[in-house]
């Protein structure tokens, strides 16, 4: 089965530019959730990182912005001291909400797949890179969309 079958279109998915700030990507990420009837959190997991020409030059996932709280902790260390404990916690998200994506993204030369590609290979790259998502590129090697480990997951069944 081709991975067009699985992915999700990029015209379905949210995009960002290299140059926006972490902040920006947190309220990006922030308007693709909502809660279904039962309570259940759904929304988007990561974005895909674009360039100016809008080709895809990375993808940013939960975990990277966490590590931009990592980066800015580090960088604001030398603040720290327990009496100024709320001091250093608010000065370590403003530094994070500055940090550009470009920063903590995983750049898209560790992984993507084609349209065309076999599904079972796709899923052999998300185990063997540890990632829960792959960009999706065509022939041109235009960003067309993104294979996600739950969309993978919901049609389990017909792989096995």
């Amino acid at each position: 089965m081709p991975v067009r079958e699985v992915m999700t279109p990029i015209y379905d998915y949210t995009t960002i530019h290299q140059n926006a700030t972490i902040k920006e990507a947190i309220d990006v990420l922030k308007k693709s959730f909502f809660l279904d009837d039962q309570g259940n959190i759904h929304g988007h997991a990561s974005l895909l990182v674009v360039n100016q020409k809008k080709e895809l030059v990375g993808i940013l996932t939960l975990k990277s912005i966490l590590e931009a709280l990592v980066i800015a902790k580090k960088e604001n260390e030398n603040v720290f001291n327990s009496y100024y404990w709320l001091y250093f916690l608010e000065e370590t998200h403003k530094s994070a909400a500055g940090i550009p994506v470009k920063k903590v993204m995983r750049s898209r030369k560790l992984v993507s797949v084609k349209t065309d590609d076999d599904i079972m290979d796709a899923v052999e790259l998300i185990v063997k890179h540890k990632v829960n998502s792959i960009p999706v590129i065509n022939g041109a090697g235009r960003l067309v969309g993104i294979l996600r480990s739950k969309d993978i997951f919901g049609m389990i069944n017909e792989l096995l």
